[in-house]
C-alpha cells in the first residue's frame, strides 16, 4: 500500500466515506448530513485523522522506528543522512548547515529510471519525512513524535477534498457496497442482547 493513484484515491474516498458514517453512528446522528468542514471539525474532536492523513501518520510512525533503530530493519542503501560539507549555502538549507537539523534524509537512487518504486514505502515516506518541520523529526520519543505528527497532519488536511463533492461511477459503486456490509454487521451488533 498504496496502489497506484486512481486506486488509491477510489479508495481512500470509499473509506472515507464510511469512517463518516461511523462519525454519525458515534454522534448517534445516521441521518445527519455534514458538510466537509462540520465532518473534520467532528473527526478532530474526537482525534480522528482523515484516511489519507492516516496512512502518512503510520508510514511515518514505522520510518520513525527505522531512522531510530526502534525496529529490527535498517534503512536501504540508498536512503542516507544529507551531509552538510557538500551543500550550497541557502534558506532550505541553513538549517542543516548550522547544525540545527540533524535528520534531513537524501534519497539517492534516481527516481525517473525507477519510476515503478515512486510511491514504495521508502521513497513516499522520505519525500514527507523531509517535508517535516525539523523539531518534529527530532523528537526525543516515540510518543512525542506521533502526538506532534498528529498534530501538524490535522494543520495540514484540506478540508474541501477530504470527500469530493463529484464521484466516479466505480467510487460509487465501492463506497455503497461498503456502506451495506457496515450497516449490516451494525444491524447484527445492535440485534445481539446486552449482558446481564
Amino acid at each position: 500500500w498504496p496502489p497506484r493513484q486512481f486506486e488509491l484515491k477510489l479508495k481512500l474516498y470509499a473509506f472515507e466515506q464510511l469512517q463518516k458514517k461511523i462519525v454519525k453512528w458515534i454522534r448517534k446522528e445516521p441521518l445527519a448530513s455534514y458538510s466537509n468542514s462540520q465532518y473534520f471539525e467532528y473527526l478532530f474532536d474526537l482525534k480522528i485523522l482523515p484516511f489519507k492523513e492516516l496512512f502518512i501518520y503510520n508510514d511515518l510512525r514505522l520510518f520513525y522506528k527505522i531512522i531510530n533503530d526502534l525496529v529490527p530493519l535498517p534503512l536501504p542503501h540508498f536512503i542516507s543522512l544529507v551531509d552538510s560539507s557538500n551543500l550550497r549555502v541557502t534558506r532550505a538549507n541553513f538549517n542543516i548547515i548550522n547544525g540545527l537539523d540533524h535528520t534531513s534524509l537524501i534519497d539517492a537512487l534516481n527516481i525517473r529510471t525507477h519510476s515503478a518504486l515512486n510511491d514504495s514505502f521508502f521513497h513516499r515516506t522520505t519525500r514527507v519525512w523531509n517535508s517535516l518541520p525539523y523539531h518534529i523529526r527530532q523528537s526525543a520519543t516515540l510518543p512525542v513524535f506521533l502526538a506532534s505528527v498528529k498534530k501538524h497532519l490535522f494543520q495540514s488536511v484540506d478540508v474541501s477534498s477530504i470527500i469530493p463533492t463529484s464521484y466516479h461511477p466505480h467510487l460509487i459503486i465501492t463506497v455503497v457496497l461498503l456502506v451495506i456490509s457496515f450497516s449490516h454487521r451494525e444491524r447484527k451488533v445492535l440485534a445481539q442482547p446486552l449482558p446481564a
